[in-house]
């Protein structure tokens, strides 16, 4: 009964609407660009704040970075020494992995090419979940020097240099001028790109990953720092308990090493989640964004609903008839609503035109400032914030309108 009268009513909304078409593109177009910015806005807000890191347990991961703030450094990356300062005396991590980027040349039986590497500890690729999808990933053994070069793809490289062979592994190929056995080729959707892991000598995503062999030397060895270190904290482990303790690894190395690291200094370890690192830059002006759009809805709603009372106000006779011949005052405000939620929703479809219209501009453009750019889209999670915002902004800019019909006196009005 419910279901049917609905269906009269918005029937009669729509026939309404259609002939008042000057009243109702102002209100559509005002809606629409409210509901379009705030889609197009929580599009990139669901990809960059609300949706996981594509790696396993991934708010237990966490980055590092040597800080020294007497001598104004905030972020460097690590000598060896101090990757195992950190892997041999902080308890809080389940695992800690390094890397360091280049740029190589790529040669073979192909184009030659600059290609971003990233040489890694065995460890990192399965610390955070990472699964071969052709070949294996590399073992213990590979971070030791003197083992034959071996590489591993990933899934782009992969298709764009290869063609997606399956027959790949064990094929040969040379980064400048060494030759590397191919063992390897990583998921499609796996990636280490800068946002993630901001390697000192890449200018690239590392599109091909070889292993990272330390000497023995490498745990003495305090003079470059260029390596990136990346950790699991234990279950139940949070980033500022880990923080506590890596403040003591830190003044211990202060204080055993004051040659390099001078008492000025105030050598430091800070512990970043994952997330954090890689959107961290953009997160205070994605919610300063949400909020303006979310006021540009609001000023929407207050349009809308003026336009909507001043036509109230013109079709006072009809609802005093209405009245008059038996409809409730809760039945007339009823069918108004109806009529906004209408409004709100052909507002709305042309709104997610627009945010679609706005994600795919932000694709073709690829601002470098924006992380995490392959992930946004309006998706199920955006259009259903989009129905609800829609549902939401119909019922406020239609309950001025809705009360005003259940006020109406027929004896006033039709005099």
């Amino acid at each position: 009964m419910i279901g049917s009268a609905a269906g009269r009513d918005f029937r009669y909304a729509l026939r309404g609407l259609l002939k008042n078409p000057g009243f109702t593109a102002a209100a559509v177009i005002s809606i629409a660009i409210g509901i379009g910015a705030n889609t197009a806005i929580f599009s990139v807000a669901s990809a960059l704040l609300l949706r996981p890191l594509p790696y396993a347990d991934p708010e237990r991961l966490v980055i590092l970075w040597n800080r020294s703030p007497g001598l104004n450094i905030a972020e460097d990356w690590f000598s060896t020494a101090q990757y195992f300062d950190i892997k041999e005396g902080h308890t809080g991590f389940e695992d800690v992995a390094v890397a360091i980027g280049a740029n190589q040349n790529l040669t073979g039986a192909f184009e030659p090419e600059r290609i971003g590497v990233l040489r890694v500890s065995s460890n990192l690729l399965p610390m955070l979940g990472a699964r071969p999808a052709l070949g294996r990933l590399f073992v213990a053994e590979e971070d030791a020097p003197g083992r034959a070069g071996v590489a591993i793809l990933s899934h782009g490289t992969w298709k764009r240099r290869f063609g997606g062979e399956a027959g790949v592994i064990g094929r040969a190929i040379t980064l400048n001028g060494t030759p590397y056995e191919i063992v390897g080729v990583l998921p499609e959707g796996f990636s280490l790109p800068r946002e993630v892991l901001p390697t000192l000598g890449t200018a690239e995503d590392g599109e091909m990953y070889l292993p990272l062999p330390l000497a023995e030397a490498a745990v003495t060895n305090r003079g470059q720092e260029d390596y990136n270190v990346i950790a699991k904290l234990k279950p139940g482990v949070s980033a500022a308990e880990a923080q506590v303790e890596m403040d003591g690894i830190t003044r211990r190395l202060r204080a055993d090493h004051p040659d390099v690291y001078p008492p000025n200094g105030g050598l430091t370890f800070g512990i970043v989640p994952l997330l954090d690192q890689v959107v961290g830059g953009v997160r205070q002006t994605l919610l300063v964004l949400l909020g303006s759009v979310g006021f540009v809805l609001l000023i929407a709603c207050a349009n809308v609903a003026n336009l909507l009372l001043s036509r109230a106000l013109a079709r006072e006779k009809e609802i005093a008839v209405r009245v008059a011949v038996g409809a409730s005052g809760r039945r007339l405000a009823f069918q108004l609503l109806v009529e906004s939620l209408t409004l709100a929703f052909l507002g709305g479809l042309l709104g997610t035109v627009f945010s679609f219209a706005a994600v795919r501009w932000i694709h073709l453009i690829q601002p470098r400032n924006v992380p995490r750019l392959g992930d946004i889209a309006v998706n199920g999670e955006v259009l259903l914030f989009t129905f609800v915002l829609c549902a939401g902004a119909g019922v406020l800019f239609g309950l001025a309108p809705a009360l005003g019909a259940r006020r109406v006196n027929p004896a006033e009005t039709l005099v």
